[in-house]
């Protein structure tokens, strides 16, 4: 069932325009977040004061056959999550770089994504089972470090690690 959902929701996203990242639905370039971007009900039972959800999508067209291998060109697309919050009057300039560190971390992994993918050569035949095994391998990894981050951070309380993860991931992106 959750395959069926995955292929449907892939399908309707591809039928959208080419855009490399997306908040709420609209373009936002390579611009960095807003919490105007946080339009999510808010979840007030949680301890955190900020949440910032993102996922990718990606798409294909025709393979290239090479020497009977499968190339495939692909486009990843980020998306912020419409139910991104932020708690009421919480809305810091520390807590809002500390949210856009987690959609940096989203920016590397449909670079990752489209980097890995496009340079590969797959089965003839099974090639699309295989793009899409090489994408769910990227986005694990990356979920996992959004918890780190998360955890060596701690949420942006520890101001040390925060400038560090900054660094980090400005370099990781070639700021």
């Amino acid at each position: 069932m959750k395959t069926v959902i995955l292929l449907i929701a892939l399908a309707l996203f591809s039928l959208l325009p080419a855009a490399a990242q997306t908040a709420n639905g609209t373009e936002i370039g390579d611009r960095e977040l807003e919490w105007s971007d946080f339009n999510g009900a808010v979840d007030r039972t949680s301890a955190y004061d900020a949440f910032t959800y993102w996922f990718t999508t990606y798409r294909f067209g025709p393979p290239v056959f090479e020497d009977g291998r499968a190339r495939v060109t692909v486009t990843v697309r980020l998306f912020l999550r419409s139910d991104s919050w932020v708690k009421p009057g919480r809305e810091t300039a520390r807590l809002l770089n500390h949210e856009r560190g987690h959609y940096k971390i989203g920016r590397l992994c449909a670079r990752e994504i489209a980097e890995k993918i496009n340079s590969t050569l797959f089965d003839r035949v099974n090639y699309a089972k295989e793009v899409d095994a090489v994408y769910w391998e990227i986005t694990r990894k990356y979920q996992e470090i959004n918890r780190q981050y998360d955890r060596e951070t701690d949420h942006y309380n520890n101001r040390a690690e925060q400038e560090r993860w900054d660094k980090k991931l400005d370099g990781l992106l070639g700021r």
